[in-house]
């Protein structure tokens, strides 16, 4: 059974020195990112360390990964191949991908028709664009179900249990059909480190290098975009002492609050 990770290198900004960043501020176009050393982003490395502890559970799992961009993102390939990967493809691209979460999402659920991926897992959103549509949009082109805010994956009878977790509640699905998992990760998963020997056999890894496929054509173009902008109300509280104003903030607002 084939499972997909979709990553993105991102340009490292932990590399810049406080120089860069200061000269940034002086100007709107900010430091060349293509001079930069780029890496997996929080949320992809925690999608393939979930996906590392499902084969570990299953060893009949196979995990495959790809990537839209230029040859700098082959360390990061080569990096997952130390780790067991075995299918890594690096999808290359000319054009600009921070803000064409179409065009990827279309370029991914290509390659997981082509590949037969059972699952596809990717980041909730990237450093760059951070428009966090890349995996809707993906799920609705191959047909799939969707799960956000993924941070725990295994492999059932029936197929896998998700585990998702927000602010509020904790759930847990079950996945019986192929589906998109949007992984993202608040510090509780990290990436494993392969060792030397493993590091050194994969850096003759094979890895596929293809061209991105035509898109289809597009139906709608955006022409201009309007800020909506939303006023919150508010109270200023002004009594005469602290003691005042909290039993004023207690009678106004907090006990209706905990009645309700």
């Amino acid at each position: 059974m084939n499972i997909l990770l979709a990553f993105k290198a991102e340009p490292d900004l932990a590399m810049l020195a406080e120089a860069d960043w200061q000269a940034a501020t002086q100007g709107v176009t900010g430091p060349d990112s293509a001079l930069m050393r780029v890496a997996m982003g929080n949320d992809e490395q925690g999608a393939a360390e979930l996906m590392l502890q499902a084969r570990e559970i299953d060893p009949d799992l196979t995990l495959n990964a790809v990537t839209l961009g230029d040859t700098r993102a082959l360390p990061a390939l080569r990096l997952l191949a130390a780790l067991g990967f075995e299918d890594l493809t690096l999808i290359q691209a000319e054009r600009d991908l921070r803000f064409s979460a179409a065009f990827v999402a279309e370029q991914l659920a290509n390659h997981a028709r082509k590949t037969e991926a059972r699952l596809v897992l990717l980041g909730t959103q990237s450093s760059e664009g951070q428009n966090g549509q890349t995996g809707w949009l993906l799920a609705e082109m191959l047909g799939w179900p969707c799960l956000s805010q993924v941070t725990g994956l295994s492999q059932t009878a029936q197929g896998f249990a998700v585990e998702c977790e927000d602010t509020e509640q904790r759930s847990l699905w079950q996945v019986n059909n192929p589906a998109v998992l949007m992984v993202q990760n608040r510090g509780q998963l990290a990436l494993r480190v392969p060792g030397m020997r493993a590091k050194m056999a994969a850096a003759k890894a094979d890895i596929r290098q293809l061209n991105c496929e035509p898109s289809l054509p597009e139906e709608f173009h955006c022409k201009a975009l309007t800020r909506s902008i939303q006023h919150r109300e508010g109270m200023l509280i002004r009594e005469q002492t602290p003691q005042d104003a909290a039993r004023r903030l207690w009678r106004d607002y907090l006990a209706a609050r905990r009645q309700s």
